[in-house]
């Protein structure tokens, strides 16, 4: 699991490489490009054949893209170099020029000629920027921004930071992709910066291992590798009782789809019994639609009402389209509060919007209870946010206060337990912005906790399971083209896939 450093544990790992490794800082800048110049050259073939402009800057970001620039020379691209006027060059950068034959240097208010429709390569700044950019750099960056061609940004955007709160309007670089050394940065994960940052690749640069396992984080990047140790081998005497029995609560008239697309997720998931208890209005619908799953019919006619469940569960998932009516809001009330302080549970949809109008409903809460609020959802639960970064930590807060594992549903799924520590999920894609996606995560998280997995675990295979099959789904089918019942249809393809080395 990839830890997200600040920008001072950056430096720090930089110089304890420097210092474990027995290498110069102009040594880890020439194989920090050359395994940059690698990774356009494998992701942009076409890029030998074409022309490219990288405008460097002052500092080691700038060394980088000199580096690169002589690289890039050596197999016969034709490059352009723009480097910024200064009189402060970092020492490496200034190594970097004696070693290129030739560069143009310019000014910040100058005017750019560059290779229209090729690629351009935005050395301007790494992570070691300290704040934003003022107006003065906003000509040279909105001249990148309007190139034509394939912007590509190393480490970071220029102007963009690692770990402050962003300004209003900042001047920062748009990037097509961004090549992040070793580790992502928390900015990427930021909603508002979406436009710069649509995506990454990491490079390795074999910083010191033994320095950043040293080094503290609150944030991790969840990837394939990291789900793969934490998924159980099933016994070759197994039965259907070892793996859970889930109960589904939701529906009402109208929305009994949603409890049909979790409880076939719990199952996809490995669950070995799933129930559902619906409004009398769902009962046909449900055996008819699902045979696999058992019904368990409320005394509410359309919607929710008595909550009564014949026996107990390894897990219960509550809310999903089950309104928000007077017999509804207090029935849940009484419901949770009857709960075991171990039961595992999974709050999502009307669940959450009916504890947001009664909080005190949170200290009848199990702890480690699974919170997956949407946007607007969450909004009602924390309060509303002044950004992407007030929002994260009023997350956390939140998390942390109620002892619960809370979901931030979106690009990069956050998945904050209840120490407060935030995992960003690697999987996913625009595609999954359809009705009906969340109710199948609910029906992974509930399937999951059935089968003993823990909260947290539960909530970090269940997001990047969920995304893996909204990746194969739009793989096949489009993002455009792609509905919440194809992600379970590929849920069996997922855990193969997890499980492969």
């Amino acid at each position: 699991m990839k830890k997200i450093l600040s920008t001072s544990a950056l430096k720090q790992l930089d110089q304890a490489t420097i210092h474990n490794q027995e290498i110069s800082s102009w040594e880890l800048m020439e194989r920090a490009a050359f395994a940059a110049f690698q990774a356009i050259i494998h992701d942009y073939p076409d890029i030998l054949q074409a022309e490219v402009s990288i405008l460097c800057g002052k500092g080691n970001n700038g060394g980088d893209g000199l580096a690169m620039a002589r690289m890039m020379h050596g197999v016969g691209i034709k490059v352009q170099v723009f480097l910024l006027e200064s009189v402060d060059y970092s020492a490496d950068n200034q190594e970097n020029q004696n070693l290129l034959d030739e560069f143009q240097k310019v000014t910040l208010n100058e005017h750019l000629v560059l290779n229209t429709f090729t690629y351009l390569i935005d050395c301007l700044f790494g992570f070691g920027l300290n704040k934003g950019l003022d107006h003065s750099w906003k000509y040279i960056i909105q001249q990148i921004n309007d190139f034509e061609g394939t912007v590509l940004s190393i480490d970071m955007p220029s102007g963009l930071p690692v770990d402050f709160p962003m300004e209003e309007d900042p001047i920062v670089v748009e990037a097509d992709w961004v090549y992040s050394f070793e580790l992502p940065k928390l900015s990427f994960f930021m909603p508002q910066n979406g436009r710069f940052v649509p995506d990454f690749t990491l490079i390795p640069i074999q910083s010191d291992q033994a320095s950043l396992e040293d080094l503290s984080s609150n944030y991790y990047y969840l990837e394939k590798e990291d789900i793969r140790k934490l998924l159980k081998n099933r016994s070759k005497f197994s039965h259907k009782g070892i793996y859970g029995h889930a109960c589904i609560i939701g529906g009402s008239l109208g929305k009994i789809g949603a409890v049909i697309l979790a409880s076939r997720a719990a199952l996809r998931t490995g669950c070995g019994l799933v129930s559902n208890l619906t409004p009398t209005c769902g009962h046909q619908i449900l055996q008819i639609s699902h045979p696999e799953s058992m019904v368990i019919m409320d005394s509410g006619e359309e919607n929710l009402r008595d909550f009564q469940l014949p026996q107990s569960y390894q897990a219960i998932a509550v809310g999903i389209g089950m309104g928000t009516s007077e017999e509804t809001e207090r029935g849940l009330g009484l419901f949770l509060q009857s709960l075991d302080k171990d039961q595992a549970l999974v709050l999502d949809a009307d669940a959450l919007n009916l504890l947001a109008l009664n909080p005190h409903w949170l200290g009848h809460l199990p702890e480690n209870s699974i919170l997956s609020p949407h946007p607007k959802e969450l909004k009602r639960l924390i309060g509303e946010w002044d950004s992407d970064e007030d929002k994260l930590m009023k997350a956390v807060d939140f998390a942390i206060a109620h002892k619960v594992v809370l979901l931030i549903k979106g690009a990069n799924t956050a998945v904050i337990n209840s120490e407060g520590t935030v995992y960003f999920n690697s999987s996913g894609n625009p595609g999954m912005a359809t009705g009906g996606t969340g109710d199948v995560l609910t029906g992974i998280l509930a399937g999951l906790r059935a089968q003993g997995y823990t909260a947290l675990e539960a909530a970090l295979i269940g997001v990047y399971a969920h995304g893996l099959a909204g990746d194969l789904a739009s793989a096949e089918l489009s993002e455009e083209g792609m509905i919440a019942g194809d992600l379970i249809n590929y849920l069996p393809k997922v855990w193969n896939m997890i499980r492969q080395d």
